[in-house]
């Protein structure tokens, strides 16, 4: 099954670059974040079994993956200080700027029954070692 292209949304402040993309109906161990360079991707796939069966839809909009995009950001980000949240179908990382290229996968913990986070900084002192 093809991928389905995903919008997302790209916005800065405070020296940190928010990431944002709706991928509704996945789970977090089935989004997939990986950071080369100034490149964002962000993919998924279908969760559990059973969701490729066929289905007499009356009409469908919107599927419950697998989705992929990606975004070139407008400047370099950490990776290891990445936050991600996933609640309510929606993915939200947010990225503090950096001084350097990094290269990097970011992999979100369930959290409940269908949210997910990592949490990479704490605070807003970004620049302690």
């Amino acid at each position: 099954m093809p991928k389905e292209h995903i919008p997302i949304n790209v916005f800065r402040e405070n020296e940190r670059i928010m990431v944002s993309a709706p991928v509704p109906g996945m789970e977090p161990a089935n989004i997939h974040i990986v950071v080369e360079g100034r490149r964002v991707t962000i993919t998924s796939e279908q969760r559990g079994p059973g969701q490729d069966r066929t289905r007499q839809y009356i009409q469908e909009q919107w599927s419950a993956g697998p989705y992929r995009g990606g975004v070139t950001l407008p400047t370099w980000v950490d990776v290891e200080k990445a936050n991600a949240t996933y609640d309510n179908g929606v993915l939200v990382i947010i990225f503090p700027e950096a001084q350097a290229s990094m290269t990097g996968a970011i992999a979100m913990e369930k959290i409940g029954t269908s949210r997910g986070q990592i949490v990479g900084h704490v605070g807003k002192d970004l620049h302690t070692p």
